[in-house]
């Protein structure tokens, strides 16, 4: 069985958030997963599944948060071991796929300029499997960020990824996760997903010096075709503990493999500093947020007035002829402590500038060099999906780009459901969604497509710079609704100097 593992406005706001300790729990996670769809989730106990009642109903628990590996002396040394394992998530136990036994894996957390020396071993039983640092701008030739790599049941790998000191891959929040095609979906629901955190976010926002530091890691695991358990770094329904005023800062990753999700925190708005690892120029206020499967957000919390403020999900449309899922509680907050006027802290939030360069004004002010068009589809048996009418083949490249280039790539979904667009190697500027010309203030390297409608296609629109020289050589393309890329959706480009 898996077990749990392990001076100015902003020091004054800082000052006041020190008094409250970080709380990190570092112990060996036990968790939740699925190994693939035709296996089956047996309950360890009668219970009525989804719902915010039968959240409430588990025994609510403290956040944990992930063991860590960081790197010393400019690397980090790990080993990855992917095997088989029975894990458990509340009341329903169930075959998994876990990386180092757990189903929260280690979180690896490393600086520019640095060196990631990661031992992959493949214990699984019938599988390839590999690894992949989703949204890094790193090398994706020889034995760094190459997903055409596959390591059999058996074997091992040692993967050297070199992270570059430039302005294109700064701090933030990523992950790994397996990436041989037609494994990935299985791979991923079984658990096989952890973060990677590049270090220096707080001297892009000095205002995050000395806070509390807290991760969301989303999981999920499917029951059937219409309903399944959402997790947050493998447990139901956790809460976070937090004192009026104040200030918190979380990290929240969509690691699963198929889930679109868009939650709220009643009573409770967060502030926004980065999308998928890269700066906004400034926090943004929001209440309501959409993740996509890879999808990742840092925020600010404030901390509210006394009381219990639930984190729920939100239905939507997700597939024409599929009614929504009902909501589902998947967190609570529990703010205590002296009551505290906080519309001057949230004033104070609001108007701190990021500090330095960042790569989203270079690619806004670079001209377009040429366009290129997407389009998704798929089969009626929804067996086979397609880019352009054709399946992934790892022996055909689809894009040629010329080092150096931007370009403006239009995707169009002919499918009745959301699909989403992810590449690796380098991150887009979102400008256009279904037809509506976008305010982004941040890149990013995964976005949601829209399903068709009646209407017509669903259609996003993306500016992408290929102007990296580490990039140069094959990478892909894909949906990262995972099983949808296992399917075919998903192609190959080559950056040529």
């Amino acid at each position: 069985m898996v077990n749990r593992s392990g001076v100015g406005e902003a020091d004054a706001l800082r000052s006041s958030s020190r008094r409250h300790n970080r709380r990190f729990v570092l112990k060996a996670m036990a968790g939740l997963p699925l190994a693939a769809p035709a296996l089956s989730i047996a309950p360890a106990a009668s219970a009525v599944l989804l719902g915010t009642e039968w959240a409430r109903a588990q025994t609510a628990e403290e956040l944990i948060q992930p063991a860590e590996i960081r790197s010393d002396n400019g690397v980090l040394r790990a080993t990855l071991t992917a095997t088989a394992d029975r894990v458990k998530l509340g009341d329903f136990a169930f075959p998994g796929l876990v990386y180092n036994g757990a189903y929260l894996p280690p979180l690896l957390r490393v600086r520019v300029g640095d060196t990631m020396a990661i031992t992959f071993r493949n214990g699984l039983p019938d599988d390839p499997s590999n690894l992949h640092y989703h949204g890094m701008a790193v090398s994706p030739l020889g034995n760094s960020d190459n997903v055409f790599i596959h390591v059999h049941p058996g074997q091992e790998f040692d993967y050297n990824i070199h992270i570059p000191v430039r302005d294109r891959q700064g701090p933030g929040l990523f992950w790994y996760h397996p990436h041989a095609h037609g494994f990935v979906a299985k791979q991923i629901l079984g658990g096989m997903s952890g973060g990677i955190v590049v270090e220096g976010s707080e001297q892009l926002f000095p205002i995050l010096g000395g806070l509390p530091e807290r991760f969301f890691f989303f999981k999920h695991v499917e029951l059937g075709e219409e309903s399944e358990i959402i997790s947050v770094n493998g447990q139901l329904n956790p809460h976070v503990r937090i004192q009026p005023g104040e200030l918190q800062f979380w990290r929240i990753a969509n690691i699963g493999a198929t889930l679109f999700i868009k939650f709220r925190i009643e009573g409770m708005p967060l502030y926004v500093l980065a999308t998928d690892g890269h700066p906004l120029s400034r926090p943004r206020k929001l209440t309501e947020f959409f993740l996509g499967p890879g999808e990742r957000i840092d925020v600010i919390a404030i901390g509210p007035q006394s009381g219990e403020y639930a984190m729920t999900t939100i239905p939507f449309q997700n597939s024409a002829g599929r009614k929504p899922s009902p909501p589902q509680r998947i967190a609570g907050v529990i703010s205590a402590g002296a009551p505290t006027a906080t519309a001057d802290i949230e004033a104070a939030v609001l108007r701190h500038d990021v500090q330095g360069r960042r790569w989203f004004d270079e690619v806004r002010s670079t001209p377009v060099a040429r366009g290129r068009t997407l389009v998704y589809s798929r089969s009626p048996d929804r067996q086979h999906f397609m880019i352009n009418g054709r399946m992934m083949d790892e022996n055909r490249v689809d894009q040629t780009v010329k080092l150096g280039d931007t370009e403006e790539w239009t995707i169009i979904n002919n499918d009745q459901q959301y699909h989403s667009f992810h590449i690796h190697q380098t991150a887009f500027m979102v400008t256009e969604l279904n037809g509506i010309r976008q305010n982004e203030d941040s890149l990013r390297d995964t976005f949601s497509v829209p399903p068709a409608t009646d209407a017509g296609p669903g259609m996003l629109k993306v500016v992408i710079p290929f102007t990296d020289p580490v990039i140069v050589g094959r990478f892909v393309y894909h949906c990262h609704a995972v099983d949808h890329e296992d399917k075919g959706m998903m192609g190959i480009i080559e950056v040529v100097a």
